[in-house]
Order: structure tokens, then C-alpha cells, then sequence
């Protein structure tokens, strides 16, 4: 009985650790697409 609460308390937390690093690297890549969009658009600012 004990060991199956922790394996479930266990699990929880290694589910929760996964889907947070997910969302960290979504997050790293919506912040990088939005760097580079900033460049593209700075470059076409110049240009004009």
C-alpha cells in the first residue's frame, strides 16, 4: 500500500517535471522566433 502511493506520487512529479520542460522550450523558441522576427524587421525599417 505505502509503495504504490509513492510510486504515484513519484510518477506525478516526473509527469509534472516532463511537461514543464516542454512548455521551457516552447517558450525558448516563441522568444527566439521573436528575436529574429525584431532583426527582420529593424533590417526592413533601414531599408526604407
Amino acid at each position: 500500500m505505502n509503495l504504490n502511493f509513492v510510486i504515484v506520487i513519484i510518477f506525478i512529479l516526473a509527469m509534472c517535471m516532463f511537461i514543464y520542460l516542454i512548455y521551457r522550450r516552447k517558450k525558448n523558441s516563441y522568444l527566439m522566433a521573436g528575436k529574429k522576427w525584431d532583426r527582420i524587421v529593424d533590417e526592413l525599417r533601414r531599408r526604407k
